[in-house]
C-alpha cells in the first residue's frame, strides 16, 4: 500500500488502537465485534444506528422521473 501524501497522527493513534483491541482478540475479527457490541451496550452514551438524514423525496427521485 503506497504511504499517504499526509499522515494525520489522529487517524494513525486511532488505527494503532484497533490494531492492538484486534491482537488482544487473537486477530477474530468477530470477537472484536462482539466486544464491541458489548461496550455499546453498557455504555451510556446513545448509538446511532440509522443515517443522520435520509433524502427527501425529491432528492430520492432520479432525473428521469424514476
Amino acid at each position: 500500500m503506497p504511504k499517504p501524501l499526509y499522515e494525520d497522527p489522529v487517524v494513525a493513534e486511532i488505527h494503532a488502537i484497533r490494531a492492538k483491541m484486534l491482537a488482544d482478540c487473537g486477530g477474530d475479527h468477530q470477537k472484536l465485534m462482539q466486544q464491541v457490541r458489548e461496550r455499546q451496550r453498557f455504555s451510556d452514551r446513545k448509538i446511532i444506528i440509522a443515517p443522520f438524514a435520509t433524502p427527501s423525496k425529491e432528492q430520492a427521485v432520479g432525473p428521469d422521473g424514476e
